[in-house]
């Protein structure tokens, strides 16, 4: 298979050779080395064969020694293609536009995809990216990959890990990153438990530090609950300072009051659809309709994308840009105020349960009309975990208080 295609680039003719001398002719072809491929005698004066174009050139100079005559009955190959197709530069012209084509599609960048972890900004990282380099319609041969990860690292500490992978024209993005820890207290300094809300103590356990409150006392919001300062366990001891750790259960109440419009609008559509399309060409953007892209009335706005792709890692710089419409009329709608009781009151307290360290152990609502709204009341008591880590700035007594009676 490969031999025969290399004997059609390099062209080849079939001949017919007839004389009373052939086998002269034969002895003058393997003298001169000139190789006869599917060779057929129909008589006794008249055989066919096939050589290449270069062999039958070098034949044409020892034709009158061998008293044979030869005719072409057939030319195959490359160069006779060629030469049937030189007059027609139309066709030339796209076979080098086609060229052109292929060349501007493997050199550069046309589709990026994006998977970026949502601990990092992916507007931000883009943008970086950007700057670096990193957009449609960049030349391929001009990104460093490895040099810009190691930029992108560095404006952007939170990042654990990219990757830029370029398959055929097409890159991919991966990135991903760690939320930052929230502040935590030196464990050596000296610290406190203060309430992060108030309410009346259920119990306390403290692992470290000195307790101040016990079950059934009141506390506000800053109160200290357990101090970072210890007094001495004997006679004679000195105070210490500690890093103060506990749990504070306590009996909390929460309050909340929440508003709902009695009177809303629905949609209701009514069937027209409206398309616009656009053509994506590289960076540049064509649109197909007339005016602007904002349709009048009330509609919901759908925006589809369709790029040409010749497989998965090869896409042409050409998109299709499809800008639906659906209309829709608006209804007015009027609640009664006990169809509104559930919702509300689930929303209310998923939202109180969302923000307690604890269990909600009882609650009371009130849901009134007001100014056509639905205005929910709600108390919740819980039992919730209040104690929080705060700096101590107590300081050691330069001697223990006296003992009274001392």
């Amino acid at each position: 298979m490969i031999a025969r295609l290399w004997h059609l680039a390099r062209g080849q003719v079939r001949v017919r050779v007839t004389g009373a001398s052939l086998p002269r002719f034969l002895n003058l072809c393997a003298a001169k080395e000139l190789t006869l491929r599917r060779m057929e005698r129909t008589a006794w004066d008249e055989m066919y064969a096939t050589l290449s174009v270069a062999d039958f050139r070098a034949l044409r100079r020892y034709m009158g020694r061998t008293g044979c005559r030869v005719h072409i009955v057939q030319r195959r190959g490359a160069p006779f293609v060629a030469q049937r197709l030189r007059p027609r530069t139309v066709l030339w012209g796209g076979f080098a536009l086609f060229v052109l084509l292929c060349w501007v599609l493997s050199a550069h960048i046309w589709s990026i995809e994006t998977h970026i972890d949502p601990a990092l900004d992916q507007a931000e990282v883009m943008q970086q990216l950007e700057e670096l380099g990193v957009h449609v319609g960049a030349r391929i041969s001009a990104l460093d990959t490895r040099s810009i990860r190691w930029k992108m690292r560095a404006m952007q500490p939170n990042m654990t890990f990219l990757s830029l992978n370029i398959r055929g024209n097409s890159l991919t993005v991966e990135a991903y990153g760690v939320t930052p820890p929230a502040e935590k207290i030196d464990q050596d300094a000296v610290v406190k438990v203060v309430a992060a809300r108030e309410g009346v103590v259920k119990s306390v356990k403290a692992l470290e530090g000195q307790p101040m409150v016990q079950a059934g006392d009141a506390v506000q919001t800053g109160d200290t609950l357990i101090s970072g300062l210890v007094p001495p366990t004997r006679e004679g001891g000195n105070y210490r300072l500690a890093h103060a750790r506990g749990e504070i259960e306590a009996y909390t109440v929460h309050h909340v009051t929440a508003a709902r419009a009695l009177e809303t609008e629905n949609k209701a559509y009514t069937g027209k659809i409206k398309r616009q399309y656009a053509l994506v060409l590289g960076n540049h953007r064509l649109n197909l309709y007339i005016g602007s892209g904002i349709a009048g009335g009330t509609c919901d706005k759908i925006i589809e994308t369709r790029m040409l792709r010749l497989s998965d890692s090869v896409v042409f710089p050409v998109s299709l840009v499809v800008q639906t419409y659906v209309f829709y009329e608006r209804e007015g709608q009027t609640d009664a105020v006990e169809d509104l009781r559930v919702d509300m009151l689930s929303r209310a307290l998923e939202d109180i349960a969302s923000g307690i360290d604890g269990s909600v152990t009882e609650h009371s609502e009130t849901l009134t009309e007001q100014n056509g709204a639905a205005v929910l009341d709600l108390t919740v008591h819980a039992v919730e975990q209040i104690g929080v880590e705060a700096v101590d700035d107590s300081t050691i007594p330069e001697k223990p208080p006296e003992e009274d009676g001392a």
